[in-house]
């Protein structure tokens, strides 16, 4: 045992002085290795620090001194439920309802000394001189008996009647500090304290200052509330968030709550994961194996002393090995550190936010479990090069002459068997719609490529004889030491695939993302919508032309843009109300002798699911000249414009449209049953999706379906009125053009602007709102994850290649220094190094895109599977973006190998072969 330590120490001496050598090659290892270490002890750090500690749940639900805080678990109606230890309940709302709470009932449940103190929980929008909070949950309660609900307190902790504690950050969003004065649903309060807590809570608000909240109770005293306490109070339909329960939870066999997660899921999710991180690692392996044999390579001679000095290969071996474990002790200790700083700057620049972090936590016994994968990547990648230093010739090594490997073609084939189970894994996966399966595979798929990627280097060396010579000399070169350029072929392979797989994903969700969320206008496009709930027409404009006069003193800059809706205006017999709609193609309906249902053979009976997300002012026909659908910013916008000025109508169902090019517009009542008056006129057909532009009249078109309905109800023996003789009079038109809300444009709005307009906008009526298109959806840029994943696959790629041109320079510097000695130009071995680093990069991104593609056609196929979005999914290729990766990266590559190389070389002595 002594003797292998003592062993050890040796190289481990040796590896440390290597390192200090090689102080280039040592950081880029130790950074590559370091970038799983300090990603992963960020995402705990993260999640820790994103989910409330036991300490914080406590001061948000009790805060420093109350036992507990209770509530009635299923709403409106009190039934007995059960609960978990953190007060997740499940109830029967369809139990009896054991009547209102008691405070005696809950007093008499409750230990001795204890006692209920009454609050209320209520979400009310809150406004200053400044801005508009829509929507913010608050505690009406007397906070001197519940303190620290809101942290530590600048000010008045205990608010009053007619007074308010708010959260900083609500505080820091409307501008108000303490002695101001803010509207909570339209009640004037004096703001008396500003708290620092990170509750979800914005503010506490003084006993009888509002009404309508949901009630609630704090158990005071001194006594805690234990788990049978809990028990006892979830019988009579209580909630409880107990401070005892929190600081130590029962046994789970004691929790009938327990299993209300579902594992099965919990499972599939901690598949996938692995299976991205087992990618990840085997990546960081394929870049750091070929430096560490670059260093085997340079210290050849060393390693050979060592075994003709009496060494065995387990000590040549073991030396190799040690520089491994150097380097990941050095990576572990800086990416804990990395890590760990990138998790405190997170969370301090979170706590501006209106929701910050609630806590911040660095963890104390994962760390270590985290270093030790940079050890365990420092083993893997220095084995192989271990292994080869050990086998080594000696004589060979010391007469300074390279030792040809031959080809073992059983890894190749051993590689392409795997790939294909993988890839066959992978189809039976997304078909019965099994993600951990489909995890497996793809890496098994990954591995078997990197076993084989030495037979694809094998083949395209034999392209050799019919190059010229910087291609000869590079494709013979790579050949011959597959060892090296192997691995390197590989790791561009897989960040290729990789990169493709994230491409098509990107391009293929984005498609679902539209397909769901239907936008009403261009991103940043204003949207105001008005309050037309018992608003007749002239109201409606009144509260426009209010609306402008806000958004203008504001934004002068603003251009507003009327929307209209054709609404109906009374109500006659058994129906209701009135609308407008265009008839289908009758050769696009479902014949009547067939039903509807989603495997129809019959296309016009198949029913086909939808999902779908966006502004919409209403539900009546959108009336317009030209000017609002002009100002909407989509594609095909202008023309639609031009349609509607022509007199055209504007829809977005090409059934819509009959092959006379005409719509056929009529009116259906309540049970759609349509009039059999109709008014046709040309139609035009846009790409739009979302239900607003369902149909689009031009004025004129609006008074001749009033005359439709009239019609109709004269069919009908009906007359407006009939039946609403308190309402609109007999002969009242059916129909009316109200404005509903307007568009914005010639403005960029941001969060601020909105928060500030809302304010104002709420003077007018509380239901007046103002947003912008992709507010709403929560939109992305996809093309800026687009260039982020291109960006990370050229990295990679890049540094892959770049290790296996640095190791091909140093074995090739021997020939590379006889060409220059029988008149080879410096450009001629430029030329070779850049043709070097292209049959990496060109190898593998070949290869990678391939992989890519099939790869993500196999993930699309699962996807489909989903039960919620699969019949949208569509593999769409991005070929513009694919087409950059496969052409931009061996481009880059070949440059890099021209410029950074060296002009000149050192002179050497070189010994016959």
């Amino acid at each position: 045992m002594t003797a292998r330590l003592a062993r050890w120490r040796v190289a481990l001496r040796i590896a440390r002085r290597d390192a200090l050598r090689s102080k280039g090659r040592t950081a880029l290892v130790v950074l590559l290795m370091m970038l799983p270490v300090a990603a992963g002890a960020f995402v705990v750090g993260g999640i820790r620090t994103s989910t409330p500690t036991t300490e914080t749940r406590i001061s948000w639900q009790m805060g420093s001194s109350a036992q507990a805080r209770l509530s009635v678990g299923c709403g409106d109606v009190r039934a007995p439920i059960e609960q978990d230890p953190l007060g997740t309940d499940g109830c029967d709302s369809s139990a009896a309802d054991l009547g209102a709470v008691d405070p005696g009932d809950l007093a008499s449940l409750l230990p001795r000394g204890d006692d209920v103190t009454p609050a209320g929980r209520v979400g009310l929008p809150i406004r200053s001189g400044r801005a508009l909070v829509r929507s913010a949950e608050f505690l009406v309660l007397d906070a001197a008996s519940v303190p620290g609900l809101l942290g530590e307190v600048e000010g008045h902790a205990g608010p009053g009647t007619g007074q308010i504690v708010l959260r900083r950050q609500i505080a820091d969003r409307l501008g108000v500090g303490i002695g101001d004065r803010v509207e909570l649903d339209s009640v004037e309060v004096e703001v008396v304290g500003i708290g620092d807590s990170s509750s979800p809570v914005a503010g506490l608000v003084g006993a009888s200052t509002v009404g309508g909240s949901e009630p609630i109770w704090f158990v005071v005293g001194d006594a805690p509330v234990t788990w049978g306490d809990v028990q006892n109070l979830n019988a009579i339909g209580m909630v409880v968030a107990s401070r005892a329960v929190y600081e130590d939870p029962p046994p789970p066999e004691q929790v009938p709550a327990a299993s209300y997660g579902d594992s099965g899921d919990t499972a599939r999710v901690v598949g996938v994961i692995a299976a991205v991180v087992a990618l990840g690692l085997l990546e960081i392996v394929l870049l750091v194996g070929p430096a560490f044999a670059v260093g085997a390579k340079r210290n050849a001679r060393m390693l050979a002393l060592v075994a003709a000095s009496g060494g065995a290969p387990g000590d040549v071996r073991r030396i190799v090995l040690a520089s491994g474990l150097v380097a990941g002790v050095i990576a572990g200790v800086v990416g804990l550190a990395v890590g760990s700083a990138g998790t405190v700057v997170w969370f301090l620049t979170r706590q501006g936010s209106t929701y910050p972090l609630p806590n911040l936590v660095i963890p104390v016994l994962e760390p270590a479990g985290i270093a030790a994968i940079a050890l365990l990547l420092g083993l893997a990648a220095a084995w192989f090069p271990a292994r080869s230093a050990a086998s080594a010739d000696v004589v060979m090594a010391l007469a300074g002459r390279r030792g040809d490997v031959p080809a073992r073609r059983r890894v190749a084939w051993t590689g392409l068997s795997l790939a294909g189970a993988g890839v066959a894994m992978g189809v039976v996966a997304a078909t019965v719609s099994e993600p951990v399966l489909l995890a497996v595979g793809v890496i098994v798929m990954e591995i078997g490529l990197v076993m084989a990627a030495g037979m694809l280097v094998e083949l395209v060396g034999r392209l050799a004889p019919m190059m010229r010579l910087p291609a000869r000399f590079a494709l013979r070169d790579a050949r011959r030491h597959r060892s090296r350029t192997a691995p390197a072929v590989a790791a561009v392979l897989a960040a290729v695939a990789a990169a493709t797989v994230g491409l098509v994903w990107i391009a293929s969700d984005a498609r679902v993302q539209e397909a769901i969320w239907r936008p009403v206008a261009a991103d940043q496009v204003g949207l105001v919508s008005l309050s037309t709930w018992d608003q007749d027409a002239e109201g409606l404009v009144e509260q426009y032309d209010r609306v402008e006069r806000a958004i203008g003193g504001v934004l002068p800059q603003a251009r507003m843009v009327p929307v209209r809706l054709l609404e109906s205006t009374t109500h006659t017999g058994p129906n209701s109300s009135w609308s407008a709609a265009a008839l289908p193609d009758p050769a696009t309906v479902c014949p009547e002798d067939q039903e509807y249902s989603e495997d129809a053979t019959d296309e016009r009976c198949r029913v086909v699911p939808s999902a779908s997300a966006g502004f919409t002012w209403g539900s009546g026909a959108l009336v317009d000249d030209g000017s609002m659908v002009g100002a909407l910013g989509l594609d095909g916008a202008a023309a639609a414009a031009d349609a509607l000025s022509r007199g055209e109508v504007v829809v977005n169902d090409p059934e819509a449209i009959w092959p006379d090019g005409r719509v056929h517009l009529t009116v259906m009542d309540d049970d759609y049953q349509p009039a059999t008056a109709e008014v046709t006129a040309r139609g035009h057909l846009v790409e739009w999706a979302s239900q607003a532009y369902d149909l689009v009249v031009p004025p004129p078109l609006a008074e001749d379906l009033e005359g439709a309905a009239q019609v109709a109800l004269a069919d009908r023996g009906e007359r407006a009125g009939d039946a609403d003789p308190g309402g609109t009079d007999a002969g009242d038109p059916l129909f009316g053009i109200r404005t509903a809300g307007a568009v914005v444009t010639g403005v960029d709005l941001d969060q601020a602007d909105v928060d500030s307009l809302n304010r104002d906008l709420s003077d007018i009526d509380a239901n007046v709102r103002l947003t912008y298109e992709g507010e709403m959806g929560g939109k992305r840029s996809d093309a800026d994850l687009a260039a982020i994943i291109v960006g990370a696959a050229l990295v990679v790629a890049l540094l892959a290649t770049g290790l296996s041109v640095g190791l091909a320079v140093t074995d090739s510097r021997a020939d590379l220094a006889t060409l220059s000695a029988v008149g080879a130009s410096p450009r001629v071995r430029r030329r070779i190094t850049s043709a070097q680093a292209g049959v990496v990069a060109i190898v593998g991104t070949l290869a990678g895109v391939s992989t890519g593609l099939l790869l993500a056609f196999v993930i699309g196929r699962w996807q489909q599977t989903d039960r919620f979005t699969g019949y949208l999914w569509e593999t769409i290729v991005p070929w513009p973006h694919v087409g950059a990766l496969a052409i931009g990266l061996p481009l880059l590559a070949v440059a890099g190998g021209w410029l950074l190389s060296r002009s000149r070389l050192p002179v050497r002595r070189r010994l016959a072969q």
